[in-house]
């Protein structure tokens, strides 16, 4: 099986043990979009730090988390300011 398949299941498997909200939207709030997170009716948060295998942002400012909630009554998944290659070690991981 492939290895980025792998590391990619084990992310979404930790995702589903930590978290009960079901979203039906996923947005990625790019650099300057990610106070819209802020905006949301928040349900739960996860920290990238605490999904296992989930490369973690150094950039300063950057919150470092997953919002999930209801954004005009729809359930999403926010994720502040994605990652880039000036985020990762490799362009690989993104």
């Amino acid at each position: 099986m492939n290895v980025n398949y792998e590391k990619l299941m084990k992310c979404f498997e930790c995702v589903q043990q930590k978290i009960t909200f079901k979203p039906e939207i996923a947005l990625i709030l790019g650099s300057g979009l990610g106070d819209y997170a802020d905006t949301m009716e928040v349900v739960e948060t996860l920290d990238y730090h605490d999904i296992e295998g989930f490369p973690v942002s150094t950039v300063p400012g950057h919150k470092g988390r997953f919002v999930f909630g209801y954004a005009g009554g729809v359930p999403i998944v926010a994720m502040p300011v994605s990652y880039t290659h000036l985020t990762l070690p490799t362009n690989r991981e993104v």
